[in-house]
């Protein structure tokens, strides 16, 4: 780039330059300033398209007669106040872990984008702002940080971008007015970049500086720290308010306030002579006008200190005053006593101290022509906002760029969806099947379709000026739906006879403890439950007939297990069949029950045990009586599973006399003997009473002996 033609377009004035670089810096060759003739600019923002046209033409033609070049091609700023940096995250969630590779990540970059956009922007406004730029901040895989998701494995992604937005209209009025007078956006910057490039020298940006550019209606802020600016900022408040207060106190014009405010800078005079709205003429000392306005200029001090700290999280080691409004009185003075930093560390910069800029010097100086150089070396520097347009799907699309823009920024500034770049399965279909997790995957989605001048590309392809984009949007698959007959086979409805009647056994299907039929959908997360009623099992189940009636059963005599037949007898088709039987259609099945009594248990008392004379000797029971939990039992009472029967054979102890019987006492009877008894050492007698387990001596004695 040999020459560039840079405009500033101010509130309150607009300055043009030629200037070229060389070996020795930055040139200019020629300049021009006017004012506007009446307010067409309000912060920073066109709102007189024609009255700012005028003010550009008579700028270009008297740059071009000075030079003689035909202008065609300008380097334009946009006031701070326009841009906007915003957060926003973007987060997808999938069935099942997928493989995260670049086409995904970028499409999700995008959602976040749009995200950001959207806090911005809705309804009518949606797509009135360009993303001229974003960077990645946080990654995540399942809510956990990491470096880079490209390749990574995961259910779930998320990422947070910080975007950075320019409102349309601050565009398109800056091209209305270019166009008006026949010239071609070249270059765009933002009013406190293009500043700091001529203010701050690129190595002193190292210290932490904050550079205010204050113009009529905007105060741009840029702060500086390890050799570059790290944040930019804008209160909505400077010169004019000043000018507006002047207004206002003393009936005036704004035209005659702005020459009111000028005076005050100049040092010659203490007095202001002023003509109001109705032709009278006073003056005034220059004290009282301060007096009015000090509570402005301190409101002003303020919002700027405020934005500083913010921006900066504490106070700087300098501050750097440039723009007309930087001429301000009271205004240094105020911001040194609010910011708490010494009044010499905050100073006015101006042409005079731009070493590597020369040219015009006797045209071009003070503070409010900083920013006008900084537009032009930036635009040499090729620093500033590259502009062009590339057709999507032949409708023209204007692409502002920080970084190098790709073809998921086209497609984004085309308004276009960032989820149909990515064809996503459609969504699993969960659901419990008696117990147990089932899963029916969804429709394979198709990935976008997309061509750079008619060549294959992916979204993180680099686009030109030119490019002809050509999207097909992708699609996600269908969500996974089915039907209970579409992912069981059910056993078909069987015709039987139950103890003689007529029935029908057909599958039991719940859905959620609800009775449903085959055709019922499958919602995701249920739980089915299918019987399908196909053994003699599943029939007892399904009739309530409680299974414990056909089992064995057990119970105790006496501490001893004893095990019972089942009192349920089932047979199909006159045969005893087991439970796992598989029904058949008209198959005939009869139940019949059988109680066991006590009488049928067969049961037999325990014998009680002596030791006599030496030999064990089993006393046989004298009756039988059957006791359940303390109460007796008679024959007829039925017997129920684990029931412990205790049986006794005794209503009473045994006496002595009643074993004899059993002990053939008169075989060895001694003729003229007597009997001698003991038990357990004592003598006894024919009634002595007997324990278990008594040991008892019975023996034949001479009667003479004895």
């Amino acid at each position: 780039m040999d020459n560039v033609f840079a405009l500033d377009i101010g509130t309150r004035v607009v300055v043009g330059l030629v200037m070229k670089k060389n070996d020795k810096g930055y040139e200019i060759i020629t300049s021009a300033r006017t004012e506007h003739s009446q307010r067409a600019m309000y912060d920073g923002q066109v709102h007189d398209v024609d009255e700012v046209a005028r003010a550009v033409a008579k700028i270009k033609e008297e740059i071009e007669k000075d030079t003689g070049i035909k202008l065609k091609k300008v380097a334009v700023a946009a006031a701070g106040r326009a841009l906007c940096t915003l957060t926003a995250k973007a987060t997808r969630e999938e069935s099942f872990p997928i493989n995260w590779e670049k086409p995904e990540v970028v499409s999700l970059e995008m959602e976040a984008v749009q995200n950001a956009m959207n806090k911005i922007s809705y309804g009518e406004d949606k797509g009135r702002f360009h993303c001229v730029g974003y960077s990645t901040v946080i990654q995540q895989l399942e809510d956990m940080p990491i470096t880079s998701l490209i390749g990574q494995k995961g259910r779930k992604a998320g990422l947070t971008v910080i975007a950075t937005f320019l409102p349309r209209t601050v565009v398109d009025g800056l091209v209305a007015v270019l166009e008006r007078v026949g010239l071609e956006m070249e270059s765009l910057t933002l009013e406190p970049i293009a500043a700091g490039q001529a203010a701050i020298p690129a190595d002193m940006r190292r210290l932490n500086l904050a550079l205010v550019d204050i113009g009529a209606g905007t105060s741009d802020i840029g702060l500086t720290r390890d050799g570059s600016f790290f944040a930019y900022g804008m209160v909505p408040i400077a010169g004019d308010e000043v000018t507006e207060i002047i207004c206002s106190n003393y009936l005036l014009d704004f035209q005659t306030s702005e020459k009111i405010k000028r005076q005050l800078s100049a040092k010659n005079g203490i007095e202001i002579e002023i003509v109001n709205f109705f032709g009278d003429k006073v003056s005034v000392p220059k004290e009282e006008v301060f007096e009015v306005i000090r509570p402005t200029i301190r409101k002003i001090a303020e919002r700027i200190s405020q934005e500083i700290i913010l921006l900066n999280k504490n106070k700087p080691q300098g501050i750097i005053l440039v723009g007309g409004g930087s001429l301000t009185p009271l205004l240094r003075d105020m911001l040194a006593e609010i910011i708490a930093i010494p009044g010499n560390r905050i100073g006015i910069q101006v042409r005079e101290r731009l070493n590597s800029v020369f040219g015009e010097e006797d045209r071009l100086t003070g503070s409010d022509v900083i920013t006008p150089i900084g537009i032009a070396m930036t635009a040499l520097n090729d620093q500033g906002l590259h502009y062009y347009s590339v057709r999507v799907n032949d409708v023209n699309i204007p692409i502002f760029e920080l970084q190098s823009a790709t073809v998921a920024d086209a497609l984004l500034a085309a308004g276009i969806e960032p989820r149909s770049f990515i064809g996503r399965p459609g969504a699993a279909l969960i659901y419990e099947l008696n117990g147990e997790i089932r899963v029916i995957k969804g429709e394979l989605g198709k990935p976008a379709e997309i061509s750079v001048n008619g060549q294959p590309a992916k979204l993180e392809h680099k686009i030109s000026a030119g490019d002809v984009i050509s999207f097909l949007p992708g699609y996600s698959g269908k969500d996974a739906k089915a039907k209970i007959k579409d992912i069981f086979s059910l056993t078909p409805t069987k015709k039987i006879i139950w103890n003689g009647k007529e029935d029908e056994v057909s599958p039991s299907i719940c859905i959620d403890g609800k009775e449903v039929a085959v055709d019922e959908w499958l919602k995701d997360g249920c739980k089915l439950v299918i019987k399908e009623n196909k053994t003699l099992y599943d029939l007892l189940k399904f009739k309530r007939f409680s299974l414990d009636r056909i089992k064995k059963r057990k119970i105790k005599i006496n501490g001893a297990v004893k095990e019972l037949i089942s009192n349920v007898g089932i047979r199909i088709n006159g045969q005893i069949i087991n439970g796992d039987y598989i029904l058949r259609n008209n198959d005939r099945i009869d139940i019949t029950e059988q109680k066991i009594r006590i009488k049928d248990l067969d049961i037999v008392a325990d014998p009680m045990r002596f030791s006599v004379n030496g030999e064990e000797f089993l006393f046989p029971p004298q009756n039988k009586k059957v006791f359940y939990k303390g109460k007796e039992l008679f024959p007829d009472n039925p017997v129920e599973g684990d029931m412990e029967l205790r049986v006794e054979g005794f209503s009473r102890k045994p006496i002595l006399s009643e074993l004899f019987p059993y002990l053939n006492l008169k075989q060895k009877a001694i003729s003229g003997g007597k009997l001698e008894m003991s038990v357990n050492g004592r003598k006894a007698e024919f009634t002595t009473e007997l324990n278990q387990g008594d040991r008892i001596i019975i023996v034949w004695v001479n009667s003479e002996i004895g």
